[in-house]
C-alpha cells in the first residue's frame, strides 16, 4: 500500500505498520463496535454514527496470511476523539457483519489519507 507524504510516496506492506504511522499523526485511542455503538475502549466514551467521520479506510488482503486480512479505518468523534477501528473480515471477522455494515453506512466519510 502506497500513502503520500509530502509529495514522496512511502510503501507500506501491513497493518501494523499502518497503525503505527496514524498513531504518530495522533489517531491514539482504539475504538471497537458494540451493540451500543462504537467504544473508545480507554475512555469508554460510546459514539452514535452521527458523531464520527471517518478520515480513511485501509485494506489488507493477504493471499498466505489470514491475519492480514482487515481493513483500518482512521476515525475522528465530534468530541476530539482521534482512533483506529481494525475489523476483520471473511472467516476471522470479529465484528456482526449486518450490524456493523449498517453502522458503518451513517457514519460521514472524509478521505484523508497522509
Amino acid at each position: 500500500m502506497d500513502i503520500p507524504k509530502d509529495d514522496q510516496k512511502i510503501h507500506m506492506n501491513t497493518l501494523s505498520e499502518v497503525m503505527n504511522k496514524m498513531r504518530e499523526k495522533g489517531y491514539e485511542y482504539d475504538f471497537q463496535m458494540t451493540d451500543l455503538g462504537l467504544v473508545c475502549k480507554k475512555t469508554n466514551e460510546v459514539f452514535k454514527p452521527e458523531e464520527l467521520v471517518i478520515k480513511g479506510v485501509y485494506r489488507f488482503e493477504g493471499e498466505s496470511n489470514p491475519d492480514d486480512m482487515s481493513v483500518l479505518y482512521t476515525i475522528f468523534a465530534n468530541s476530539g476523539t482521534k482512533g483506529l477501528l481494525v475489523d476483520t473480515f471473511g472467516a476471522y471477522s470479529s465484528v456482526s457483519g449486518m450490524e456493523f455494515a449498517e453502522f458503518m453506512k451513517k457514519v460521514k466519510r472524509e478521505d484523508d489519507k497522509p
